[in-house]
């Protein structure tokens, strides 16, 4: 389990002050932060933070729109302004930022901003579904978002309309979300569905008793529905 990653590129150090401090106690990991636009370049293309709070105008060749926009990767981007300049807004708003925070601002308003760009929220409502990633997949738990590495889940057990993630760290997580709904998001290669209430992860299975139609994953025994059981067999086949 990894904490979610956010860059700070604001020159005013008030606001910046403020910023780190909210980052740390809503949890997350700050992983760094600067003034400068050409800095921050380097920094970004190497890091690649799952979330960047950009200041529209920072110190260095570029502002920070022109940053956002030079970036070769998918970067999700708040920017922070003062409204005070329209022309400018409105050239923000041409880079498509996922979200903006205006000053002054605080703990709440960054909160839920971060819970509309990460979870996908409605305007103006509260926290309503999990959202997965290419490579991880967020659950918010109380004040912060946790950050799961896909690689590291092993199977998933769903119960009503809730679906739990089991870890190789020990850990479960429960999501708002059907086993149908996760399946479609998780690579097909190496996650299928043997079961009604079950999907694993392939490379997590330790041994398969083709008898008893169940497999071992870890210490737990999970069943193998007989309709999945060949497909499944082909699968890991294919896996050698």
């Amino acid at each position: 389990m990894a904490k979610l990653g956010i860059y700070i590129v604001e020159d005013e150090s008030l606001y910046a002050n403020q910023l780190e401090m909210m980052v740390d106690e809503l949890g997350y990991e700050l992983m760094g932060i600067t003034d400068n636009s050409d800095a921050a370049k380097k920094e970004l293309e190497e890091m690649q933070p799952d979330l960047i709070l950009m200041d529209v105008k920072v110190n260095g060749s570029m502002s920070g729109i022109d940053l956002a926009a030079s970036l070769s990767f998918n970067a999700n981007v708040i920017f922070i302004t003062s409204f005070e300049d329209e022309a400018t807004f409105n050239r923000a708003k041409e880079t498509k930022p996922h979200a903006y925070i205006t000053k002054p601002f605080d703990l709440k308003n960054l909160q839920r901003t971060i819970e509309l760009v990460i979870g996908n929220l409605n305007q103006g409502s509260e926290w309503e579904e999990d959202k997965i990633f290419e490579k991880s997949l967020f659950i918010k738990n109380r004040q912060h978002l946790e950050k799961i590495d896909i690689e590291d889940i092993t199977y998933l057990e769903v119960e009503d309309r809730y679906s739990t993630v089991y870890t190789s760290f020990g850990k479960k997580y429960v999501l708002r979300m059907s086993l149908g709904d996760v399946q479609q998001k998780l690579p097909e290669r190496y996650f299928m569905r043997i079961h009604r209430k079950y999907t694993v992860n392939l490379k997590s299975i330790k041994s398969i008793n083709v008898q008893d139609n169940m497999i071992l994953i870890g210490e737990t025994e999970i069943p193998i529905s007989r309709s999945h059981k060949e497909e499944l067999l082909q699968k890991l086949e294919w896996l050698q």
